[in-house]
């Protein structure tokens, strides 16, 4: 059963001491969680009439009339989705098409507002009309959908099979519909929310009937009103105490509806991995921070693609800024795109256009811009989500990776950043470094187990999920290769686990590797012998490729038997498995070694550089 709505309970504070001694105060602590001017995540309502706003068929009360004025006030839309009839709804309701921004009626098949109306199906056919009346069964006639009672479905049933026409039947309550197949309140819903320009996943749906379970599927928060039906309850993620139009009023002045509380759906969910039992390690899919950390080259960004992915591919909006081009991989999904790397980076304003093109998520590139340009354009592009979030809902996520450049103590400064909002995920290496607001508004975090993990990744991870310190740093020193998760709605417990299989390529730093040049100190400088260094050095790996096609035989004879080559890639891309690639074909070159087994080797290094490149 979905959990009882109760306006008291309050998010638990979080205190962590920093590396400076300093813990957060005000604000950050004591409402964290709490959004920051303008509503939170939720900018559309879905509400049923019969039995969820009113209980005798009639208008609702003077009490849910101006709560649903208050609601569209507060920059919230209003749709009321119903199985009535639209002439019925206004002879039960006169003026509900004023009193909200949308109207789906007939379950689904009619779509109006006060100024337009359209139909979302082809009407149901006569002929079934007729033989209806011959068989004595009565029915209403929609501009769409018949409408009967629930004890005639069967014999109406048989009409349809007869006639061979493409219907279908449900039943709310004692009612019954003869609806177009494919038409339910969750495809008008659909519509209603494109002409809005809205997303399901900032939308909230009440109801209390058996038709109102396809609204699942098309909101983010489904909430079953008192006087629900068992099947809506026991699925619902709120359940209200109060039935009907009490119930709503209440609900729609709550903190959860202005997004001050956040509430987790149980069907929007990401997956980690699993853990020791076999067991899902998830998390929730909006409306929590998340900071995944650990050593350089350890997985961090593997697993933000992990669950960037699956964001994706489930219709949220996710804004990536990616410096280094880790994430290039997640446009392989539909809804995803890239901007910047080799071609022309947008404007930060036209970036955000894009977002909310059909919700679509983006990945800025930024790994052909020098280190201050990169800078440069990360704070502008910061100081702008906020008010395009609040305005519009969008990015449901925002993904900084190498977090400690973008939002370290610098960003104190930056007017946009309010990470009390919701729906960050922090990358970094460094957590201590982080921004104390940042720090302050974190909901979980993920750390990658390391031989040596750094105390500042153990004790943020502890002080979030109120994990012994000892406890974790022993779990992280254990287990390489797989990452605990800690949670401040679960304290006291750290998951570890494997993390999952990908479905998008990861390209760990594949632009930083290929166009942007390391200063001398870390380039590959190419020797034929210890005493006798060459004039080549290589900056990147498209320069590696090059100095490989053409160097002396000399040079591989020096470098490949010390293992220079893939140690370099190791130890400054972090690279492990094109190390070990480079590494084996290094394995069969000698000081001695012939000519054809230098240029066999000299080929098949220059094969797993041009391939690696090339993803």
């Amino acid at each position: 059963m979905g959990r009882e709505f109760d306006e008291t309970s309050s998010p638990r504070p979080l205190e962590w001491d920093s590396p400076a001694g300093a813990k957060p105060t005000g604000p950050a602590a004591s409402h964290m969680g709490t959004p920051v001017g303008g509503p939170g995540l939720f900018r559309a309502v879905a509400l049923d009439f019969d039995g969820t706003i009113t209980d005798d068929g009639g208008p609702p009360d003077d009490a849910l009339i101006a709560a649903l004025a208050a609601t569209r006030a507060a920059g919230i839309a209003v749709v009321l989705v119903t199985g009535r009839i639209a002439a019925e709804l206004e002879q039960a309701w006169p003026g509900a098409v004023g009193a909200v921004d949308c109207v789906v009626a007939e379950n689904g098949a009619v779509l109006l507002t006060s100024t337009w109306r359209r139909l979302l199906a082809a009407p149901i056919d006569p002929r079934l009309d007729a033989a209806l009346a011959r068989a004595g069964i009565t029915v209403r006639r929609g501009e769409v959908l018949l409408a009967g009672a629930a004890v005639d479905e069967a014999a109406i049933l048989g009409e349809v099979r007869t006639l061979q026409l493409g219907c279908q039947t449900l039943a709310n309550r004692g009612e019954l519909m003869v609806l177009p197949a494919g038409v339910t309140k969750a495809s008008g819903l659909s519509q209603a929310l494109v002409q809005l320009g809205l997303s399901p996943h900032n939308t909230i749906a009440v109801g209390d009937a058996e038709n109102d379970l396809a609204l699942q599927d098309m909101s983010e928060l489904m909430v079953a009103v008192g006087n629900a039906v068992g099947s809506l309850r026991a699925t619902a993620d709120v359940v209200l105490d109060q039935p009907d139009g009490a119930g709503v009023a209440a609900f729609l002045r709550s903190d959860i509806v202005s997004g001050h509380r956040p509430v987790h759906s149980r069907r929007w969910r990401v997956l980690l991995g699993v853990d020791d039992d076999d067991v899902d390690v998830e998390l929730p899919a909006s409306g929590l921070n998340l900071l995944i950390t650990g050593a350089t080259g350890c997985g961090k960004s593997y697993l933000a693609g992990l669950l960037g992915e699956q964001l994706v591919q489930q219709g949220y909006s996710v804004l990536v800024i990616d410096p280094e081009g880790d994430h290039i991989g997640l446009s392989h999904l539909s809804g995803a795109i890239v901007v910047g790397g080799g071609l022309s980076l947008p404007e930060p304003d036209e970036v955000l256009r894009l977002l909310h093109h059909r919700y679509a998520s983006v990945i800025v590139d930024l790994s052909s811009l020098r280190s201050e340009e990169s800078h440069r354009y990360q704070e502008q592009l910061l100081a702008r989500i906020e008010v395009h979030r609040r305005a519009t809902g969008l990015p449901h996520w925002v993904f900084l990776d190498e977090a400690d450049q973008t939002v370290g103590p610098v960003a104190a400064r930056l007017p946009g950043f309010e990470p009390a909002r919701k729906g960050y995920c922090f990358i970094t290496w460094r957590p201590e470094d982080l921004a104390m607001q940042a720090v302050a508004a974190l909901d979980a975090v993920v750390a990658i187990c390391s031989d040596d993990p750094e105390d500042d990744v153990i004790d943020l991870a502890a002080a979030v999920g109120e994990v012994p310190h000892d406890e974790l740093g022993a779990a992280l020193a254990a287990h390489p290769a797989r990452a605990v998760l800690t949670r401040r709605e679960a304290p006291g417990r750290a998951r570890l686990f494997t993390p999952g299989e990908r479905a998008t390529p990861h390209l760990r730093h594949v632009h930083k590797y290929d166009r942007r040049p390391l200063d001398r100190e870390h380039s590959f400088h190419f020797r034929r012998s210890p005493a006798e260094a060459t004039a080549a050095r290589a900056g990147n790996l498209s320069e590696l490729e090059d100095e490989l096609t053409r160097c002396e035989r000399a040079v591989l004879r020096h470098h490949c038997p010390e293992h220079d080559l893939s140690r370099w890639v190791r130890d400054v891309f972090h690279d492990p498995d094109l190390a070990g690639a480079i590494a084996e074909v290094e394995s069969t070159v000698t000081a001695e070694s012939p000519v054809a087994t230098v240029e066999r080797a000299r080929f098949a290094l220059v094969g797993i550089l041009q391939e690696r490149l090339l993803r």
